[in-house]
């Protein structure tokens, strides 16, 4: 299996060093005037890419409509070594290889009098796909439609507004899986405003949801879910190269057949739940998140809590949260350039021929323990190595170390996970 592994990744790496000029990184959409995000393609590197003259084919345009192609494969290997008290708590978890993602994107514009954008994208398992859910699947298929100058709406199967690490791009944050996912749900079928205030310093987002596609109930019957974000930049200097980020969102979640059910893994997608409260009879959940995030030149500090209350029918108000720190930082000297009309900072992009170096660390809580409802608390310690290679390739290493209070004993389980990845 691990020499099977090895060899298609071999052909896989080969076939796309074709030359070293890259010219995309994202896996969303990006707005063009946010010119200190786009890929840089005069760069030269130690690792070689994919060329603008070898990838011409998935680029195309008319009078009515632009199109491109993107990709983004991610694999892992996955190690867990637990002790017993992990193990009767969550049973055996193994290791091995994983395709964390294989996702193929279309995007471009529709040419309206105002272009419309959008991007439909297509992937194998990916981030937040459930157990029982296919394989492959519809990630996204959005739309952005300008109101104004500093407005638009986007419709579609989309990211709601809720949560830093949900809202960015998972694969370009300094840590590798999202901590936070008991309390949100990376995408659903809706609509959502944003409006940008004094010169894209402050922005309101805010969206209305219905999760009525797959299930037996009409769109009016179905459960609504309501997000808002705020962000501000209340620190802005020498151009973006240090910034003060801060933001708080709100999230409204109607029960899906008078069932709340909180749960998440150990920061691993083959993992089971660590933390889960099983099934809830609840009438609905109200979740409150608080994120900043500080970043002078090459070091930066991220930050997020969230607040989650569950009116259950037997047991009152519950309440659950979450949090975790991550510290990082640039041994080469680059920073995450900042995304005025995202919100958040994206990818690391290399200036040096042998690419980037990133070191972090990140702790980080779910509690989901209650005097009621007993879905555990996992507390998780990570450290972490990222080489960006280039302006799309990026490595990466992590050693994690969870402590997991449940069923009145802590497991503790000692995790390493590698990951390469290549955004088009």
């Amino acid at each position: 299996m691990i020499k099977s592994f090895i060899l298609k990744t071999s052909i896989f790496l080969f076939f796309f060093f074709f030359s070293n000029k890259i010219f995309s990184q994202h896996t969303d959409l990006v707005d063009d005037s946010q010119t200190q995000i786009l890929a840089d393609t005069t760069k030269n590197y130690l690792i070689p890419d994919a060329t603008h003259k070898g990838m011409r084919w998935t680029k195309s345009h008319n009078k009515w409509f632009t199109t491109k192609l993107g990709f983004a494969p991610i694999l892992d290997y996955n190690l867990n070594i637990q002790d017993e008290d992990s193990k009767n708590q969550v049973g055996s978890q193994e290791s091995r290889f994983d395709i964390r993602s294989a996702r193929v994107m279309l995007s471009g514009k529709i040419n309206f009098k105002n272009p419309w954008k959008y991007l439909i994208s297509v992937e194998y398992k990916g981030f937040d796909r459930a157990e029982d859910d296919p394989n492959f699947g519809i990630t996204d298929l959005k739309f952005v439609i300008p109101l104004s100058e500093n407005s638009d709406i986007t419709v579609g199967k989309i990211k709601e507004t809720f949560v830093y690490e949900m809202v960015g791009d998972a694969a370009n944050l300094p840590h590798f899986e999202r901590l936070l996912s008991p309390f949100f749900n990376s995408r659903n079928i809706g609509i959502i405003y944003h409006h940008f205030f004094m010169n894209n310093r402050l922005t309101a987002a805010a969206g209305v949801f219905k999760d009525f596609i797959g299930d037996d109930k009409s769109f009016s019957s179905s459960n609504t879910t309501f997000t808002a974000r705020i962000t501000g930049l209340p620190k802005w200097q020498n151009e973006g190269k240090e910034f003060m980020h801060m933001g708080v969102g709100v999230r409204y979640v109607d029960s899906k057949n008078d069932i709340v059910r909180l749960k998440g893994k150990n920061e691993s997608n083959i993992t089971t739940s660590y933390v889960d409260t099983g099934d809830m009879d609840a009438s609905h959940q109200l979740n409150l998140s608080m994120e900043q995030l500080w970043s002078l030149d090459n070091f930066s500090v991220l930050m997020e809590y969230v607040h989650n209350w569950t009116a259950t029918k037997d047991f009152g108000m519950e309440q659950f949260s979450g949090y975790y720190v991550t510290g990082s930082y640039v041994l080469s000297g680059e920073q995450r350039p900042y995304d005025q009309k995202a919100a958040y900072a994206r990818r690391i992009k290399p200036t040096e021929k042998y690419g980037a170096w990133e070191i972090f660390v990140r702790v980080g809580e779910n509690d989901l323990e209650t005097k009621e409802v007993h879905g555990g608390i996992n507390n998780r310690y990570s450290f972490g190595l990222n080489w960006w290679a280039t302006q799309y390739w990026k490595a990466g290493l992590v050693y994690g170390i969870s402590n997991l209070e449940k069923d009145g004993i802590t497991g503790i389980t000692n995790s390493l996970q590698f990951r390469i990845q290549w955004i088009y």
